[in-house]
């Protein structure tokens, strides 16, 4: 997927504005880049998908990392 340098990460605000049509489908192309409501976060900003799935990436890999520390912790104790 190519990416343009102009299509900014997050679009707040979008809910009165012609992006409002997002609302019906869950997500809009603006700019040359796919967008998707993150329903989890305040404001519901439209959210780039490569940015979601990076933040998901990072969120998957630091549970990883906490659960190896707690494995390790739970050795000392067995």
């Amino acid at each position: 997927m190519t990416q343009t340098t102009h299509a900014p990460e997050r679009i707040h605000n979008w809910q009165d504005s012609q992006l409002s049509v997002a609302r019906f489908y869950g997500g809009i192309h603006f700019r040359g880049a796919s967008y998707r409501i993150a329903f989890n976060e305040p404001g519901q900003p439209l959210v780039r998908k490569d940015v979601l799935a990076r933040e998901a990436k990072a969120r998957k890999a630091a549970a990883k990392a906490e659960k190896a520390r707690n494995d390790k912790l739970q050795e000392r104790l067995i």
